[in-house]
């Protein structure tokens, strides 16, 4: 096979530098990538540097066709849909490895360059918290070093960096004006979310083991900024979602509540809690509120189970205002008792005996409610993370066999004996408690303080919580899931590197999602309400002469500073540099009553001053060699530039003592 000849003029450090910026790039996304896409980056990358440093011949377009097929075909059997951003992200980032094995010329070498600042920018739709800042930062210094080292001689990492720090500071005003000033456009598309599905946990079906799982998993849900004293962690029920459909094994919502279920929003009383929300990012189809509760949001609205919904599903991170009133009532919105009393298709002829005793002997529901709630005190039930299987009739097999179980173990079983008595009952799911942090005084809420809990209705009285776990396991509801759930086996078990797990890391913890919690306030969720707000108390009133004035503070003059102090008149041609700053030593020496006389030679000059004027000898004996040096040096050579600016940084002699006396210690007179 004939080898080809390769156009791309850049040395091999270039090659270098661009393979590093390359996988700088892909690195942190491990995450998201399939394995197997670095190993296929090692060995694009060795084929290319063969073909650069050994002359190996480019592939041929067979060759190139059948490594773009495999490669695609590894895509599709490593993602459930090529349509997932997983996905997507994968075939970018195959992209421009495979770019590699036809990189022949300079606009290649920029391609691939470019082409890689998108992949840092798709790392960010992954993750938003601070540390992915900075990871992104490092990615981008290292692609523009890689840039620099296409118009070096030598491409020093040193150099090349400063050129990166100046190059930020100078941009960091434009930036900051840009960001407080250029208008928050929302979406024109819907883009997928990573997975395909929200990251907040929490399903709109539970079936018994769902909530349990959750607490496998170490993150975030959300965080609470409460504007007063927190209530207790016991009165910390966040309510999701209401589950009223059971089809034998599993809740769900009814399809009732999925339209037309819009409702005027409640009265609150004189006691408020106000509170402030942030959502990690997800696809938000429901809020959590402590109930009764009214959300300041336009885009939201009151449903009729007494929940607050998004008029459409809101993506990424979600923050919101609330105003509760704990204890209130939440009163029926139609059809309690027709919905509420469906016991499923799978028979519990045990559990459905049971209730039928209760309803035989307790005609008042409160005191069947109470019947129920003392059964599951004075038997034997254990509240574990891993529950035996259970069988088609799940509910009788918990009640009266294994008793051992999680949350919604409780609640579900607890719904169904109501239900099976004639109470109408309903789940809720949410989280319960959360953690509180001192440092910043707000709240964490885990995916391990999910929870359940269920809901009866009372004649008069409306809905009423009464949760079974809390008179299980009592700990769970009064310390929180923590508190309870650490040591058993399972906890956490999805997120083995979790600083949750070790006690001593709590104050480093809060540490950083103090961080985290600030980015997230400040910057991620500067919006449009939150920019006008802003704009309002800086200018008093928005109006374009403002708003001009503003940017030609915040960013004309800046930059005009920056203009003045970075530009430089073009240097007259064939102007001799090194003669500009021996003659600018000489100058500065005539300044302390030396002068050099009308066509001294340099050497002469130095050698008289040696006699006369000692204390100045050693410098201008310096400046004199380096003069001399640099004339008898190429230009354009690096040996020249180095002597040069050696020549220039001492052509003031005060300033070269100084140095001097540093470097050997000597105390100048």
């Amino acid at each position: 096979m004939a080898t080809t000849k390769i156009n791309f003029v850049a040395q091999r450090q270039s090659v270098i530098w661009l393979l590093l910026a390359q996988l700088a790039a892909l690195a942190p996304q491990i995450g998201v990538l399939p394995l197997w896409m670095l190993v296929v980056w090692a060995l694009v990358a060795v084929w290319y540097w063969r073909i650069v440093t050994a002359a190996w011949s480019f592939p041929s377009r067979w060759v190139k066709t059948g490594v773009s097929l495999s490669t695609l075909a590894g895509v599709y059997f490593s993602f459930p849909s090529l349509f997932s951003l997983e996905a997507m992200v994968t075939i970018l980032v195959l992209a421009v490895i495979l770019k590699l094995l036809e990189l022949k010329t300079a606009r290649d070498h920029w391609l691939i360059l470019m082409l890689s600042y998108f992949i840092v920018a798709c790392g960010l739709l992954f993750s938003q918290q601070i540390g992915a800042l900075i990871l992104a930062l490092i990615q981008i210094a290292i692609l523009l070093m890689a840039q620099q080292s296409l118009q070096r001689s030598q491409a020093k990492a040193l150099p090349m960096l400063r050129v990166v720090g100046v190059m930020a500071l100078q941009s960091l005003p434009l930036m900051l004006l840009l960001f407080v000033i250029f208008p928050r456009i929302g979406p024109l598309w819907t883009m997928p979310l990573p997975g395909g599905e929200a990251t907040t946990g929490m399903s709109d079906s539970l079936e018994f083991g769902d909530i349990a799982k959750l607490s496998q998993s170490g993150a975030l849900a959300f965080r609470v900024q409460f504007k007063g004293p927190m209530p207790a962690t016991q009165d910390l029920y966040w309510r999701g979602l209401v589950l009223d459909e059971f089809d034998g094994r599993r809740w769900s919502r009814s399809s009732w509540s999925l339209w037309s279920n819009k409702i005027a929003a409640p009265l609150l009383g004189e006691q408020q809690l106000d509170y402030t929300v942030t959502l990690e990012p997800g696809n938000h189809k429901w809020l959590y509120t402590l109930p009764l509760a009214v959300v300041r949001r336009d885009d939201v609205y009151y449903a009729n189970q007494h929940l607050w919904m998004p008029e459409r599903p809101l993506n990424g991170r979600l923050q919101y205002s609330v105003s509760s009133h704990l204890g209130g009532t939440l009163a029926d919105t139609g059809a309690a008792n027709r919905k509420n009393l469906s016991l499923g298709r799978t028979p519990n002829p045990r559990a459905q005996a049971l209730a039928a005793q209760w309803q035989a002997q307790w005609p008042d529901s409160k005191d069947r409610v109470a019947a129920a709630i003392a059964f599951f005190k004075e038997a034997p039930f254990i509240y574990t993370l891993t529950p035996p299987l259970l069988g088609e009739s799940n509910v009788d097999e918990f009640l009266f066999d294994s008793r051992q179980g999680f949350c919604e173990h409780f609640a579900g079983s607890f719904a169904y004996l109501m239900r099976a008595a004639g109470v109408p009952a309903r789940i809720v799911a949410g989280y319960q408690g959360g953690e509180f942090n001192d440092r910043d005084g707000y709240l964490l809420v885990n995916q391990s303080d999910a929870h359940a809990w269920a809901e009866v209705y009372i004649e008069g009285q409306g809905w009423l919580r009464v949760d079974p776990t809390a008179t299980v396991a009592p700990n769970r509801i009064r310390l929180g899931a923590e508190a309870s759930l650490r040591g058993q086996k399972g906890y956490l078990g999805e997120s083995p590197l979790s600083l949750r797990k070790f006690d001593w890391t709590k104050r480093l913890r809060y540490f950083v999602d103090n961080i985290n919690y600030g980015w997230a306030r400040w910057v991620l969720n500067f919006d449009s309400s939150t920019q006008n707000d802003f704009l309002l108390r800086v200018l008093g009133d928005i109006n374009p002469q403002r708003l001009m004035l503003v940017i030609m503070l915040a960013g004309g003059i800046p930059l005009a500073l920056a203009a003045f102090f970075s530009l430089r008149l073009p240097r007259r041609a064939g102007e001799d540099l090194a003669a500009r700053y021996y003659l600018a030593s000489c100058l500065a020496l005539s300044s302390k009553g030396v002068v050099r006389g009308a066509g001294e030679t340099p050497d002469d000059f130095a050698r008289r001053i040696a006699l006369e004027q000692p204390c100045w000898a050693a410098w201008l004996n310096e400046q004199t060699r380096l003069f001399t040096v640099c004339s008898y040096l190429p230009q354009n050579s690096a040996a020249y530039q180095e002597n040069l600016q050696s020549l220039k940084r001492g052509r003031r002699p005060q300033k070269w003592l100084g140095r001097a006396n540093v470097k050997t210690g000597s105390v100048s007179k």
